[in-house]
């Protein structure tokens, strides 16, 4: 339900949206040229100037972000560096304090000890103890915690491990068999019962411990290194300064609500308890920025802005290792970011008074420069209205409205010599007309006079010469009923066949016409009178009079998006340089260009012009010969097709 409301809030936000663009535009389409003018010369200047302005100030919040970014993070990674140069401190420390061998002897050898050895002892190694406890100012306690009952303590170093708290983080360490685990906990000062008041007061602490371990890997104690956590990492819980934008934490990754009740202090907690202290600046909760860093780590180190009570923050964060926990920088941004804020929307109040304050002033411009304008509009409207094109427009100065006048006026005397003009066109139209039917009479008399003959021939039983007048016929209303440049295939081969008829008159039938072509490229579009040139060049200058029969063959070759329609025959052929001679003189654009004494090929080269007229230079005729076996004229025209909803499926011959 949620996801259908949001959805069908958007549809409603862009029906209103362009409900009122549409009424704006609108209402703007209905308002004077000078309104218009005004509204465009605002839309030019304001719009990229907003943008411009808009664009500058994101730029600004960048580079100021970035600032912010790069100087905080210079805090974290210093902070992050002593931290990690404190965690060494605390390891080397542990480690020479476990690495002398009378004292691993001490505390795992389980005997006994006599007086002379503890006096040894303490006068010979313990001070080596100390020392490193003096040379480690910020170190607060080295301490060494026995499981062996016959080792004596010797305050503040060495315990017995019974003096310990039973916490479970406690039995963690011991389980680690050697390895490093870290702590931050509360606890006293000192050990030792009796202390005064000020001494029994606990104090924060990060701690490392490490387990002892005798030979044969038996426990043999702890040994713990603690540093106090203002010294441990001043900028988190150290005193906060009040002059700055920022603030420290130490969180785990995990929920604190999951961990172990019998853990004495959880980092989060130590977090928790310093902030509530330091928290007049970074005014969030700690559970606030736990759940929100929970939400936004990803990998060892980052950063996110976020916000909280309508003011941005940043954080960035980087992890401990070793510690398992986080170190996140909270920086306030409602300072930096307000200052930009405000100087971006006093530099648009300023942008937008000045827009105001150019617009009346073209206003007031505009109103004088369009009332010569206006009295040309009124001019116009009578003549519309009263339809008097004899009105003299005044015309006034030498300004744009003063030519607008002027080619006004001079259109009216133009449109009175238009209208004389239309009717002596007229009267001229109704004279071609006639002329037309004049003509349309003719042809009918040549048509029927063809027919009456051909009916006599065929009761004179001359049925050659009845077929050969039923193909002129055909021929001539073929060539007179021009309804267009262009038509089938079809009605093409089927004139070429009423030629070839003809012509066998002439010859004895000793040509023969062989057309190889499917139903789907009869209705291929080409030019008329396209094939014939063809044809009768073939026959004119390819048939030789030794030779007999002489055939022609008619076939169609498709490629991609265009068709080879091939005229092929038995002919002599051409020889090589005539044919180079033919096709360079296709190339040429002016037939008087060629050579004189040379045969022209005025027919072929009227069909390659037209058909690179009509399609493109790329379509026209291609001339192939084989001398004294064929020759082959190729017309390359565009795929189209001049019927529509046939399935015109390409069945063509092997084109080889």
């Amino acid at each position: 339900m949620p996801g259908r409301a949001r959805s069908q809030m958007k549809s409603l936000l862009r029906r209103t949206i362009w409900q009122w663009m549409k009424g704006t535009a609108d209402r703007l389409g209905g308002c004077s040229l000078q309104v218009k003018l005004i509204v465009a010369y605002i839309g030019v200047i304001l719009i990229p100037v907003v943008l411009f302005s808009l664009y500058t100030f994101h730029q600004l919040y960048e580079n100021t972000m970035k600032d912010i970014t790069v100087q905080n993070q210079y805090v974290l990674d210093t902070e992050l560096a002593y931290i990690h140069s404190n965690m060494e401190i605390m390891e080397r420390t542990a480690q020479l304090a476990i690495s002398d061998r009378n004292v691993l002897r001490y505390l795992t050898e389980e005997r006994e000890i006599s007086s002379d050895e503890l006096v040894q002892f303490n006068l010979n190694v313990f001070p080596n103890l100390q020392h490193l406890l003096y040379s480690n100012p910020n170190v607060e306690n080295i301490r060494l915690y026995t499981s062996n009952s016959q080792a004596h303590e010797i305050w503040p170093m060495i315990f017995n491990e019974s003096r310990l708290p039973k916490s479970s983080w406690l039995k963690t360490a011991q389980l680690r068999q050697g390895k490093i685990w870290w702590e931050m906990y509360k606890g006293p000062k000192s050990l030792l019962g009796g202390q005064s008041r000020q001494e029994s007061e606990t104090v924060q602490y990060m701690a490392l411990l490490r387990e002892i371990q005798s030979t044969g890997g038996r426990h043999a104690g702890l040994v713990e290194t603690n540093m106090r956590l203002e010294l441990f990492s001043p900028r988190v819980f150290g005193i906060l300064q009040r002059d700055r934008a920022w603030q420290m934490f130490i969180l785990d990754g995990d929920d604190s609500s999951s961990r172990d009740a019998d853990k004495p202090m959880s980092s989060t907690d130590i977090a928790t308890a310093t902030a509530s202290s330091q928290s007049d600046l970074i005014s969030i909760p700690l559970s606030h920025v736990h759940h929100l860093f929970q939400s936004q780590v990803q990998g060892p180190g980052g950063a996110f802005d976020f916000s909280y009570e309508n003011k941005p923050y940043l954080g960035m964060y980087r992890y401990i290792d070793g510690l398992d926990v986080y170190l996140l920088n909270v920086v306030a941004l409602d300072g930096p970011l307000g200052d930009l804020r405000q100087k971006r929307n006093a530099m648009l109040l300023i942008i937008s008074l000045l827009i105001l304050f150019m617009s009346v002033i073209s206003y007031t411009l505009h109103a004088f420069i369009l009332k010569q304008l206006h009295t040309l509009r009124e001019s116009m409207k009578k003549v519309e209205q009263e339809g008097d094109f004899q009105l003299t427009i005044p015309v006034y100065g030498r300004g744009e409205v003063a030519e607008l006048a002027l080619y006004f006026r001079s259109l009216l005397s133009r449109i009175n010599g238009l209208i004389a003009e239309a009717v002596h066109k007229q009267a001229a139209a109704q004279e071609a007309e006639l002329l037309a039917l004049k003509h349309q009479i003719d042809s009918h008399f040549l048509y029927n006079t063809l027919e009456n003959l051909k009916m006599m021939a065929e009761i004179e039983r001359q049925y050659p010469l009845s077929d050969a007048l039923t193909s002129l016929g055909s021929m001539m209303r073929y060539n007179l009923q021009w309804s267009g440049s262009c038509v089938a295939l079809r009605d093409e081969i089927r004139h070429i066949q009423h030629y070839v008829a003809i012509m066998n008159i002439r010859h004895d039938n000793q040509i023969g016409l062989e057309i190889h072509l499917s139903p789907a490229f009869m209705e291929l579009e080409m030019l008329k009178m396209s094939l014939q040139p063809v044809v009768e060049n073939a026959i004119k200058h390819g048939w030789s009079a030794l030779q007999s029969p002489f055939s022609i063959t008619i076939e169609a070759c498709p490629k991609q998006d265009i068709i080879e329609l091939r005229i092929q025959d038995n002919g002599v052929g051409i020889s090589e340089e005539r044919r180079n001679a033919i096709m360079a003189g296709l190339a040429r654009t002016d037939m008087d260009s060629h050579e004189p004494g040379v045969n022209r090929g005025i027919g072929l080269y009227n069909v390659h012009r037209r058909l690179s007229m009509q399609y493109g230079e790329e379509y026209g005729i291609r001339l192939d010969s084989i001398p004294g076996q064929s020759t082959t004229v190729t017309l390359i025209l565009p795929r189209r097709y001049m019927m529509r909803g046939v399935d015109h499926d390409d069945q063509a011959v092997d084109c080889g």
